[in-house]
């Protein structure tokens, strides 16, 4: 009953995001391949949180260059599994929205699993939507204000964590939807300057996706 009902309240923006998502067990074992490589390189000559910091800035720069091309969602329709229905339903720049937050989910996810938390629970799963979709909520909300603190940032995520989990993702991605469509349609600019805009844009909101579920995942690292 509750997952039907979850299907038929779930934002527009979260059914697509869902079809487009990497297995978490497909980002597991991704981490587990960045970790052989730091672990067998910096084993030693490195504490442990100072090999995670590694792994998890690598992790972060990968998936914030990735995003700087989500305005091109189009041309990846034959790459992403999902993606051409996703356009087919939402049009071109819901598909980038769709796609940008396909990726900071993903590295969230994948910061996550650095520090200890198994995203194969559906529980972890959806605290990792929490973090990924306040992040974006708000840096794009922020428009030139003071970016919100490591601290306050916690305490927020925690306060969300404390309810019903399914209903915080789908009240957190409703608000999602509504901030990313107003900037798509304000971002109606020559195609030449909205690239380089874009491209930017989405770099910068990602880094700072990331750095926010770092310092979450830090805090709650599990041993």
């Amino acid at each position: 009953m509750e997952n039907n009902q979850y299907q038929d309240d779930k934002p527009t923006l979260l059914k697509a995001i869902e079809i487009i998502l990497a297995k978490p067990e497909d980002i597991v074992k991704e981490v587990r391949v960045m970790e052989d490589k730091y672990y067998g390189r910096y084993e030693g000559k490195r504490t442990k949180s100072e090999i995670q910091n590694i792994i998890a800035d690598h992790i972060i720069s990968n998936y914030s260059y990735c995003t700087a091309f989500a305005g091109g969602a189009t041309a990846l329709t034959g790459v992403i599994p999902g993606l051409g229905t996703v356009i087919a339903t939402l049009g071109g720049a819901s598909a980038d929205v769709t796609l940008t937050m396909k990726w900071q989910i993903e590295m969230t996810m994948a910061i996550a699993v650095v520090y200890g938390h198994d995203i194969t629970i559906e529980e972890e799963k959806r605290l990792c939507f929490i973090i990924a979709g306040m992040g974006a909520i708000n840096e794009a909300a922020k428009e030139g204000g003071k970016a919100i603190g490591s601290k306050a940032f916690i305490k927020m995520t925690q306060k969300y964590l404390k309810g019903a989990t399914l209903q915080a993702v789908k009240e957190i991605f409703k608000k999602v939807g509504i901030t990313f469509t107003r900037k798509a349609a304000e971002k109606a600019i020559p195609f030449g300057v909205g690239v380089i805009i874009g491209f930017s844009a989405n770099k910068g909101l990602t880094w700072y996706v990331g750095s926010k579920a770092l310092d979450f995942f830090k805090e709650y690292e599990v041993a």
